[in-house]
């Protein structure tokens, strides 16, 4: 009796848990739904993505937001955690960027971005080094440079 009880609390939580992840991967809303296809089709375009790659983009946009949404409850409660976190979902939009592009003329030009990210965050971080900023104010600063 006890294992069938078991059995049964566990597969009624799995229930719980599989039906929360498809509330969780609706649709996003209309208004953010436009900010992502501008996002897109303004990736699309700079790397020049064909429809399947357009599609992939979409789709990592869309996964961004939704990440981005579901951090932002930090933002004011725990400033460094929202840093960390929005530096994590940076990273990994750009490692699937990265992934999706298969020609050298999208991988050049992407690295060139990136290499053009770096300079931009380094003579950020000297200026504010020469003001004696704080880390928090320093890594805002480094966190809002990004291009993608």
């Amino acid at each position: 009796m006890n294992k069938s009880l078991f059995f049964l609390l566990l597969l009624l939580q799995s229930g719980f848990v599989l039906n929360a992840q498809k509330a969780e991967s609706t649709a996003p809303a209309t208004s953010n739904d436009q900010e992502i296809r501008k996002a897109t089709e303004a990736l699309t375009a700079k790397y020049k993505l064909n429809a399947d790659q357009a599609k992939q983009m979409y789709t990592i946009q869309v996964r961004k937001s939704k990440n981005m949404a579901q951090i932002a409850a930090f933002q004011r409660s725990d400033p460094a955690l929202y840093r960390a976190k929005v530096q994590n979902v940076q990273k990994g939009t750009l490692a699937s960027i990265q992934r999706i592009l298969n020609t050298k003329a999208q991988v050049d030009l992407y690295r060139k971005t990136q290499a053009d990210i770096r300079v931009l965050r380094s003579k950020k971080q000297k200026e504010l080094s020469t003001q004696k900023a704080s880390k928090a104010a320093v890594e805002t600063a480094l966190l809002a440079i990004y291009i993608e």
